[in-house]
C-alpha cells in the first residue's frame, strides 16, 4: 500500500507541470525545422531566405556597369549583321540587345528593337509560348520607359506605360512559371502603379502589393495572438507549430531531407499553406489590380520584388516600401527598418508630387520609430542605436563592391578582353568576397509538439512513480526495521 501511495504522489509531482505554460516549461524539448517558405510555389522555382532581402536592400551583389553593356551591345550588333531576320538566333540576340539598351537607359531604343522582333516573329506565325520573351521584355521597356513621364501626367506615356502592363500580362498568360513568378508580381505592381495615376491617394493608402500603410505596427503584431512565434519573431500557422502539419505533411518533417529538392516537391509543396500571407488587405478589391486579387504567401511577391531589383531596373521607393511592409508583416523587424530606410533615401523617385515624397519619408521615420520601441521593449533590450551605424555599414559595402566590380570590367574592356571569357574575372582583387549574407537561425523554427510534452510527461510521470514508490519501500523497509529493534529492546 505504501509502494502505491508513493507511486501516486510521485506521479501528481510529475503531472503538476500541466498548470504551467508549456512553452515556458519545455525549452529543452525543442526540435528545430525548415520553414514552410523553404518549399518552393513551382517544382524547380527558387526558395526564398530572408538573407535575400537583406542583401538587396543593402546592394550586396554583383552588377554589371555601362561599359559592359556597351560592350555587349558592340558585339551583340555585330552578331546580328551575319544573321538572317528570321533566324532564332536573331531573335535571341534581339533580346541582349534590347536588355542592354534597356540597363543603358536608352528604352526608346530597345522598344524599337523588341517591337522590330516580335514584328518578324508575327509574320512567321509564331505564336504562344515562344513569344514569351518579346512580351517580357517589350512590355519591361515600356514601363521602364514611360513610368516617370506618365506619373507626371503625360498621356501618351501613360499610354505606352499600359501597353506594358498588357504585354507583361500576355507573357505570364504563355509562361506563368518563368523566373518563379517574377512577371506575375512585375504585372501586379505595374497595375497598382497605372491606378495610382488616376488615384494618386493610393501611394498613401497602400504599398504596391495591397499592405495598408495605415495600420499600426501594434496591430500588425497583434496578429500573432492568433498565430505561434517561431523564436525570431515571425507567425506561423498553429498547426505548423503545434504539430498537425505532421500527419498533414510529413514528409516535410523527415530529418536531414532537403524540403527544396525539386523531386520531393510533390510530397511536400502542401506544407506551403502555412506560410504566412500578405498583401491584398481590407480595401484592396477596388483597386484596379486585375493579377493580384487575395493575400498570397509572402515568399511569391518578395521573390518577385528580389528579382525585378537585382536584375531588372534596381533600387526602387515602391519596392523597398513594400519590403519593409512585408518583412514587419513576418515579425523581421530589423531587416524592415532596413527597408524602411532604403525606401525614405528613394523617396524623390516615389511620386512626382512632393507632398507624396514627404509622406513617404514620414511613413517610414514613424515605422522604424515603432519598430525601434518594440526591438528595446525585447527581454535584456536590443542595441536599437546601432541600426542606422550598421544600415550604413551594409549599404556602403555593398556599393563599394558594386563599384569595385564594374570598374574592374571597365579596365578589362579597355585592356582587350572578351567579356565571353570564363576567367575575365580571374583577376577581380575581391573575387573570393562573399558577397551575399549567409542565411542565419531566422530560417529555422523551434517548436515544442504536443506529442513531445505528452510523451515527456509521461516519461516524467513513470520516473516520479518509480522514485516515490522507491522512496515508499526504504520508508516501509525503515518502519519493519525500527519496530523489529523494539520489539527485541
Amino acid at each position: 500500500m505504501a509502494a502505491v501511495l508513493g507511486w501516486c504522489v510521485g506521479w501528481v509531482a510529475g503531472a503538476v507541470g500541466h498548470v504551467i505554460p508549456q512553452s515556458a516549461r519545455y525549452p529543452f524539448l525543442a526540435e528545430y525545422v525548415p520553414l514552410p517558405h523553404h518549399v518552393p510555389k513551382y517544382a524547380d522555382g527558387v526558395s526564398f531566405r530572408f538573407a535575400m532581402a537583406q542583401d538587396v536592400i543593402h546592394e550586396r551583389f554583383a552588377r554589371h556597369g555601362a561599359a559592359y553593356y556597351r560592350e555587349r551591345d558592340r558585339i551583340t550588333r555585330e552578331k546580328l549583321k551575319g544573321l538572317a531576320p528570321d533566324d532564332p538566333a536573331a531573335f535571341a540576340a534581339a533580346d541582349d540587345l534590347g536588355v542592354g539598351l534597356d540597363r543603358l537607359g536608352r528604352s526608346d531604343e530597345a522598344i524599337a528593337a523588341l517591337r522590330d522582333k516580335l514584328a518578324r516573329q508575327q509574320a512567321r506565325g509564331i505564336k504562344g509560348r515562344d513569344l514569351y520573351t518579346s512580351y517580357a521584355n517589350l512590355g519591361t521597356f515600356l514601363i521602364h520607359g514611360n513610368v516617370k513621364k506618365a506619373g507626371a501626367g503625360d498621356a501618351s506615356a501613360r499610354e505606352r506605360f499600359r501597353e506594358g502592363v498588357a504585354l507583361i500580362r500576355k507573357s505570364v498568360m504563355v509562361n506563368p512559371e518563368a523566373h518563379f513568378g517574377r512577371e506575375q508580381w512585375q504585372a501586379a505592381i505595374a497595375e497598382f502603379l497605372l491606378a495610382a495615376m488616376d488615384a494618386p491617394a493610393l501611394l498613401k493608402t497602400y504599398d504596391c502589393v495591397g499592405d495598408r500603410l495605415d495600420l499600426g505596427i501594434d496591430e500588425i503584431l497583434d496578429r500573432e495572438a492568433n498565430w505561434i512565434s517561431t523564436g525570431y519573431g515571425r507567425p506561423y500557422d498553429p498547426a505548423f507549430g503545434q504539430g498537425k502539419a505532421d500527419h498533414e505533411v510529413p514528409a516535410f518533417f523527415l530529418p536531414g531531407a532537403p524540403v527544396d529538392d525539386p523531386a520531393r516537391w510533390p510530397e511536400v509543396s502542401p506544407i506551403r499553406k502555412h506560410v504566412t500571407k500578405v498583401g491584398a488587405e481590407a480595401g484592396w478589391e477596388s483597386v484596379a489590380a486585375p493579377s493580384h486579387r487575395e493575400p498570397v504567401p509572402f515568399d511569391e511577391p518578395v521573390l518577385g520584388i528580389i528579382g525585378m531589383w537585382r536584375q531588372g531596373g534596381g533600387a526602387n521607393p515602391h519596392f523597398a516600401l513594400a519590403l519593409g511592409e512585408i518583412m514587419l508583416r513576418v515579425g523581421q523587424r530589423r531587416i524592415a527598418w532596413t527597408a524602411y530606410e532604403r525606401a525614405g533615401r528613394l523617396a524623390d523617385r516615389y511620386s512626382a508630387d512632393p507632398e507624396t515624397q514627404a509622406f513617404l519619408r514620414e511613413h517610414c521615420r514613424k515605422r522604424q520609430a515603432e519598430i525601434e520601441r518594440t526591438l528595446a521593449s525585447q527581454p535584456g533590450g536590443a542595441a536599437v542605436d546601432r541600426l542606422r551605424p550598421q544600415f550604413e555599414a551594409e549599404l556602403a559595402y555593398g556599393e563599394g563592391f558594386q563599384k569595385d566590380y564594374q570598374d574592374f570590367e571597365a579596365a578589362q574592356i579597355a585592356a582587350g578582353a572578351s567579356i565571353a571569357d570564363e576567367h575575365f574575372f580571374d583577376d577581380f582583387p575581391r573575387r573570393n568576397e562573399a558577397i551575399a549574407s549567409q542565411s542565419g537561425p531566422e530560417e529555422w523554427f523551434a517548436r515544442v509538439t504536443h506529442a513531445r510534452i505528452s510523451k515527456y510527461q509521461s516519461e516524467n510521470s513513470q520516473a516520479w512513480g518509480v522514485f516515490g514508490a522507491g522512496l515508499a519501500a526504504i520508508a516501509a523497509a525503515s518502519l519493519m526495521r525500527w519496530r523489529g529493534c523494539n520489539a527485541e529492546g
